[in-house]
């Protein structure tokens, strides 16, 4: 590691010293209107690539210390940006041309712009710009908190499978309910993107926003757009950065002093003599002196194979252009190591180019081209069944007998360190490009209207390979000599798989705008066929091949020298998907005051019946910006104030393709036939000719408010949706007779309803001190109107679904412990039941039938997704210093223990933690957890809400300390920074639970991280 890390920073410190530091200048000038030749107050002034800069004051002065090299960038609202080389000028002066297009803030919409002052949607954006420090291996995951409305759920931390999936405004559907992903225009995977290739993330959550999304529009969708080339010479960085990553929280393991003493205490209290204890005083002192590693051993699985693991990146980018030809180009390149060292490893390449040529005055040409390599290496066992062994060792097994990494111990034909190091392996090469082809056409005939064309091609190729081989592990025997045993995998087999997926998208767009006097039109139609798939969870092809019990420890199918075909097994899949729509969008304003828009798409899909694929999704919004009335005086209190509201259908896309077919299924060996079996095809279920997509009915009011100069701008949305047709399985009992199953209904209603808040404030108090505060929140609460609910369950309250928040959870209500013996012979069900002690959990018997069963259910706890989720940010720059951060947080969610988490001695041997020392007994009857029992299932772990847990929580997610250099020859800049991830969580959790993501007990753990890095622009 020591290595990696002098490579990484001796060059980077041979190029800063070999340069030397120039010294800086003085430049002070005026900036000045280039109409009338009036001074401009507060135009921004920043040095080109980083955050430092100054403004002019009242009369439009300026000063700056700067490189003599350096570029200085000019901004100010209404006007055109300008850049200017300082190049030894000591006095300048600044002319800024007014630009109708710059004195708005453009927003990325569905398949274009829209200025957002005449915006009516409910969107909220993010730059890339601030998303390129975090050190993470994919952006999706440093998503999460930064957009009001976006929920971004990480589902593990392993290298090459720490995919997030993304909700808008909560969950709305009891089918999936993940958002659309957009990159530049099309469905794409956020997986693969280069966090320093994203120009803007934008989430569109209303009606308005995703009407052009038709039948997936209605769980919102998040717009990507990567960087293009702008006008000027060429600009060429580099970024690189190298980091350490460990798990957020691991569970403390009990020595096995502790674990064998406890071991004893759940003996006893199973009824077990005290005087005849698994572990005596003798093996207690033994393992308490730690003298013999063999029988006695102290192991910590965690301590042993557990360590930092490295992350670093590496980019180059190049960017320029001229009044014809811009382009971008960038390569990038991450490597990600495991906890558990290289057995696990990720990494991907990425290049990206887009290029824009001006044809002509009226044509415009552009191609994009994005192709990525991920190459992910893990053991041959998953990552979950590597931790299962790290937890169904207790401390009193060793991992190696005589400390000796050549002899490791095996329990249950089995041992993590052989599991990680010497099981093989499996390899996934997945190769993904994208293609993009772009023509734009003025029609000069018609002022206003231009023709689009994009022809996009998504192509995925996956290769993957599975090698599994026999290892050997010892045990020892009375004579403390060693015995060799091969592991639960005899021989080696061999796994080889190839899927592909294919997607081609065509655009055909009309763009339409202009002015008349104080009426102006924007409007869009576009025609979008769609063939293929781009779901990374759906390949179009599929084949696999297997072979065991090979003859030759290599792994090639070709060399096994195993020609036996009970030993060869192949299989695979084949499909194809299209989509066919028609959206549209237009906008009317008069005097840039009262804005209307309508939008929709006719949509079309392959999943549905013959004339039942189709449906037409509008849309219907509007705006009213108040501050720009003539009776609104607010002497330059209040800069802009919005009013806006819609309203719309949208869709989702739920379910299976092909249900309104008859369903067949082939089954082997049906009946013997002469010499041999004969296969058959049966039907398998009864098709529902009706059956369509999901329908959101949703409803939005916004308010947008910017005061003091725009230093301060907050956006508020009240939003309501109402989904139907959710897909559910029939409430119908079938005789069996029927012979087949019943195919899913569109029966289920489901409501969501809440708010989200935005607020962001800029000031800059000085040339040399800037602040930075910005804070979203979101609160998103669904209720279940209609789900088909059989009777027994929806006549009764406590225990109906209906009515109540999906994925409320349902159990036992826990009234704590019972403290004595006559607790226990007054409580009815524990005297039937039998065998209860003093310490067990007691549940309420609701119905006081004297038994425990579904009848006693009540709703113990809430979802497990949040209903509030929030985010926010500080930034401050102290001359040329830069520090930020970012918390995030969520509330109203409930996490349940289970497993290793909740049970010490889980699997009859297995560990337990340092939480589960906090056990029931007569001196501590208030305690987290029951008596302790040697084999804890059954009563004490029913579902209950004992083992409810809050999962609110606010972490520190990003935190960063940057620091510019400008005054050295030939470079603009150059940036060295100090990042962190998930350093630091507040939670009421008493257990070793990640509260972002619970599962540290039975999956691969969330990661933090400290990184340094270092940009330079030349």
């Amino acid at each position: 590691m020591k290595k990696r890390i002098i490579y990484f920073v001796i060059p980077i410190l041979l190029l800063v010293c070999n340069m030397g530091f120039a010294q800086e200048i003085s430049v002070s000038g005026n900036v000045v209107s280039l109409s009338d030749n009036l001074p401009l107050p507060g135009v921004s002034i920043i040095v080109k690539g980083t955050t430092r800069g100054t403004q002019s004051d009242f009369d439009g002065n300026f000063s700056i210390n700067v490189s003599p090299k350096t570029t200085l960038v000019f901004s100010y609202l209404g006007y055109a940006t300008k850049e200017i080389l300082v190049n030894n000028q000591s006095t300048l002066t600044v002319s800024l041309e007014e630009s109708a297009e710059s004195l708005e803030e453009v927003v990325v919409l569905g398949y274009g712009t829209q200025k957002k002052t005449t915006l009516t949607a409910s969107v909220s954006s993010v730059k890339g710009a601030e998303l390129v420090d975090a050190p993470v291996a994919s952006v999706a995951n440093n998503l999460g908190g930064r957009l009001s409305g976006l929920l971004a759920t990480q589902s593990s931390g392993e290298p090459g499978f720490d995919e997030t999936t993304f909700k808008i405004r909560g969950i709305g559907t009891l089918g999936n309910s993940d958002a659309l992903v957009i990159i530049d225009g099309i469905e794409r995977n956020i997986t693969s993107i280069n966090s320093r290739d994203i120009e803007t993330v934008t989430v569109l959550k209303d009606a308005a926003s995703v009407a052009p999304y038709g039948l997936k529009g209605a769980n919102g969708v998040v717009l990507i757009t990567t960087k293009r080339g702008v006008k000027g010479k060429a600009s060429i960085s580099y970024n690189g950065s190298y980091g350490l990553q460990s798990p957020t929280n691991l569970p403390e393991q009990l020595s096995s002093f502790e674990w064998a003493s406890l071991k004893n205490t759940a003996f006893v209290n199973d009824g077990g003599d005290p005087n005849n204890v698994p572990f005596n005083d003798q093996d207690l002192s033994k393992f308490s002196a730690g003298t013999d590693h063999n029988r006695y051993p102290n192991e910590d699985v965690i301590d042993l194979l557990i360590r930092p693991a490295p992350i670093s990146t590496h980019g180059v980018t190049v960017t320029g252009g001229d009044d014809k030809f811009k382009y971008f180009a960038s390569l990038g390149y991450l490597d990600q190591e495991g906890v558990w060292g290289d057995a696990t490893r990720f990494k991907r390449y990425n290049l990206t180019s887009n290029i824009d040529y001006q044809i002509s005055e009226n044509t415009k040409f552009g191609i994009d081209v994005s192709t990525s390599l991920r190459d992910v290496k893990t053991p041959s066992i998953g990552a979950g069944q590597i931790i299962f062994g790290f937890w169904r060792l207790n401390s009193t097994n060793p991992i190696f007998f005589n400390n000796d990494r050549s002899t490791p111990a095996g329990y249950f034909e089995r041992n993590p360190y052989l599991d990680i190091n010497e099981s093989g392996y499996f390899k996934s090469n997945d190769y993904r490009y994208a293609f993009t082809i772009r023509l734009e056409q003025k029609i000069s005939s018609i002022p206003g209207l231009t023709l689009k064309a994009n022809l996009a091609i998504d192509k995925r190729d996956v290769l993957s390979k599975t090698w599994k081989t026999p290892y050997t592990f010892y045990q020892i025997n009375n004579d403390n000599s060693l015995s060799a045993f091969t592991g639960n995998v005899q021989a080696p087999a061999l796994t080889e798989s190839y899927g592909g997926s294919r997607q081609l998208t065509g655009q055909l767009i009309a763009a339409y705008n202009n002015t008349w006097g104080k009426h102006s039109v924007d409007a869009i139609g576009v025609f979008e066929p769609r063939e293929g798939t781009n779901d990374p969870n759906q390949l179009n092809k599929f084949l696999t091949v297997t072979r065991t019990n090979f003859n030759l420890n290599l792994d090639e199918l070709s060399t096994s020298g195993n020609s036996n075909p009970d030993d060869l097994t192949a299989g695979g899949i084949s499909r194809n998907q299209r989509q066919l729509g028609y959206a549209y969008r237009v906008t009317y304003d008069y005097a840039k005051k009262y804005i209307l828009e309508i939008g929709g798409r006719y949509d079309g899909h392959y999943f549905f019946a013959p004339g039942k694929r189709f449906a037409f999704f509008p849309s219907f919004s509007g705006a009213w910006r108040v501050s720009d009335e003539n009776f609104f005086n607010d002497e330059g209190f209040i800069n802009n104030l919005k009013i806006r509201g819609s309203w719309g259908k949208s869709g989702n896309l739920a379910g299976g393709p092909f249900q309104y077919l008859n369903q067949f299924v082939v089954r082997n060996n049906v009946y013997a036939f002469d010499s041999g079996t004969v296969s058959s095809v049966a039907e398998s279920l009864d098709p529902n000719t009706n059956i369509t997509w999901e329908k959101a009915i949703k409803s939005n009011l916004g308010l947008e408010l910017d005061l003091f100069d725009s230093k301060l701008g907050m956006e508020f949305d009240y939003f309501y949706e109402k989904r139907s047709d959710m897909l559910i399985d029939a409430n119908v009992i079938i005789p069996n007779e029927f012979g087949i199953g019943i195919g899913q209904e569109n029966n289920g209603v489901m409501e969501n309803k809440g708010f989200d808040f935005s607020a962001n404030y800029k000031h800059e108090f000085s040339d040399n001190l800037g602040l930075e505060i910005g804070l979203n929140f979101t609160h998103a609460k669904n209720k279940l109107l209609e789900i088909a609910e059989n009777d027994a369950t929806l006549d009764d309250p406590e225990r109906s679904r209906t009515g109540k928040a999906f994925g409320t959870r349902f159990g036992l209500k826990s009234l704590g412990y019972f403290q004595d013996a006559a607790e226990i012979a007054a409580t009815p069900y524990a005297v039937n039941i039998g065998g209860l002690q003093p310490g067990d959990v007691k549940y309420w018997d609701r119905n006081e039938d004297g038994e425990l069963n579904n009848l006693d259910e009540v709703v113990i706890g809430k979802s497990a997704f949040p209903e509030t989720t929030y985010g926010f940010n500080l930034g401050l720059r102290y001359k040329d210093f830069a520090l930020t951060t970012f918390w995030q947080g969520s509330m109203g969610s409930d996490t349940y223990l289970s497993g290793w988490g909740a049970q010490p001695f889980e699997q009859s041997n297995g560990v337990a933690f340092k939480n589960h020392l906090d056990y029931w007994t007569t001196d501590n009857r208030n305690a987290e957890y029951p008596r302790l029992t040697s084999n804890p299932a059954g009563y004490n772990y029913r579902g209950s809400s004992h083992w409810i847990r809050s999962g609110n929580y606010l972490r520190l997610k990003t935190v960063t300390l940057g620091y510019t250099l400008t005054a050295i020859p030939q470079l603009s800049n150059i940036r060295f920074y100090l990042s962190g991830q998930n350093l630091l969580t507040f939670t009421d959790l008493k257990t070793d639970i990640d509260p972002e993501n619970p599962n540290n007990y039975t999956g691969y753990w969330q990661q933090k991280t400290v990184t340094f890095g270092v940009d330079i622009n030349f």
